[in-house]
């Protein structure tokens, strides 16, 4: 069953039940990485069952993704991350070393 809250517990409820993210406002905004919305705290959609648990949905019509699919605004997904040769980045080399197998180490000490 669909719940309207009140603002407090509505933040309440959030921080209660993504064990994935903090919610520090209901202004807090999250990335659905399924359907690629950007929604804040306000429009998550929180169903109330009777045992006192709360579910969290994403607020696009159609999407059933839970928060564990969600992901803070500013969070790169992978694909921009594998694009962007990262690897370079932090490690400040323009070239990848090439690993060196284990059978290639051995036969080199006989």
């Amino acid at each position: 069953m669909t719940s309207h809250f009140k603002l407090d517990d509505r933040l309440s409820v959030l921080r209660a039940e993504d064990r994935f993210r903090t919610w520090s406002s209901l202004d807090d905004e999250r990335l659905c990485i399924i359907c690629k919305r950007k929604f804040n705290g306000r429009q998550v959609e929180i169903r109330r069952f009777g045992n006192r648990k709360h579910e969290l949905r994403c607020p696009t019509e159609g999407c059933n993704s839970r928060p564990h699919l969600w992901i803070y605004r500013t969070t790169p997904l992978v694909s921009h991350v594998v694009e962007s040769d990262w690897w370079r980045a932090a490690n400040g080399k323009h070239e990848r070393s090439e690993p060196v197998s284990a059978l290639r180490t051995h036969a080199q000490r006989i």
